[in-house]
């Protein structure tokens, strides 16, 4: 009997609370504004677990329902105010109206959410991928940060700024995306010279050799089961020496960049230790003219 006092006091304290903010439409405002404070903090607690999975769906939903919350509570805060209840009511009464001052006021908005919409249906991207872009003649080279209503970020690699970019633009643009597909690799040409008196051979197969050993790209040959050597060819003869290309396969970009300054280094090691390997460089030869004197 004691509990179910102390019950029914406890819940007629909550409906006195809740009829005294209600009276009011300052206190009123003020609760819905800490409610829309705490609704899109919690939006972000329960995607927080999901943005790890770096899905683009994710990463729209979020914002339209953050959107949705901010829209509902702002109206409803708005229709508190006297004044602006009166102008809305006005606004209403003309349909006409209504829709030229939101088709003017929202159309760059309403355009971006479209767009923003269609890619996140077609997903030509996904959260953490490294895309290039060219937005309005500039270059831009980045991981995509998220994606809102509005726009989209990227994360330049030049410089770790982040860039956004308005979702019509976004969608409208060419996008070279380096992670579209998880089975694909990076590749990238490892060129370099060797003079014409280094011996040949030799060169190709420490060059094939010091490729093939690097762990980034024994990890893309064993998947696909090739044990063949891998091919050095000679590009070119050129002025100062022998033109060697090899192909450097790797998983991502990042491995490739990695994989690449590795292998350099490497081979100029193993040419230091051979007395018959070497790199070209320039050559000057000056021939003078001799003269003889009586």
């Amino acid at each position: 009997m004691e509990n179910n006092g102390n019950y029914e006091a406890l819940k007629g304290s909550a409906k006195s609370f809740i009829q005294m903010i209600t009276s009011d439409n300052l206190y009123y405002g003020i609760f819905l504004l800490v409610l829309l404070i705490v609704a899109v903090k919690v939006i972000d607690l329960i995607f927080k677990p999901l943005k790890r999975k770096n899905s683009i769906h994710v990463s729209f939903l979020k914002g339209c329902i953050k959107a949705f919350c901010i829209i509902t509570i702002g109206i409803k805060i708005c229709s508190l105010s006297q004044v602006l209840s009166g102008f809305a009511s006005q606004i209403l009464m003309s349909s006409s109206l209504i829709v030229v001052v939101l088709g003017f006021v929202f159309q760059e908005g309403l355009t971006n959410i479209v767009h923003g919409f269609i890619l996140s249906i077609f997903k030509p991207f996904n959260i953490g991928d490294r895309v290039r872009i060219t937005v309005d003649g500039q270059s831009i080279t980045g991981y995509v940060q998220s994606i809102d209503l509005r726009s989209t970020i990227i994360q330049n690699v030049v410089n770790s700024s982040h860039v956004i970019v308005p979702n019509s633009k976004m969608d409208m643009c060419m996008i070279d995306n380096s992670y579209f597909d998880a089975d694909s690799v990076s590749s990238n040409f490892l060129d370099f010279s060797i003079p014409y008196e280094s011996n040949l051979e030799k060169a190709l197969a420490v060059t094939s050799q010091e490729i093939a050993s690097h762990p980034f790209v024994h990890e893309v040959r064993a998947e696909a089961g090739n044990q063949e050597p891998v091919v050095v060819l000679v590009r070119e003869l050129g002025d100062s020496g022998i033109c060697l290309r090899a192909s450097v396969v790797t998983k991502t970009v990042e491995k490739n960049f990695a994989a690449c300054s590795d292998i350099r280094r490497s081979l100029v090691h193993r040419f230091q230790a051979e007395a018959d390997l070497d790199f070209a460089y320039p050559h000057v030869q000056i021939v003078g003219e001799e003269k003889y004197y009586d």
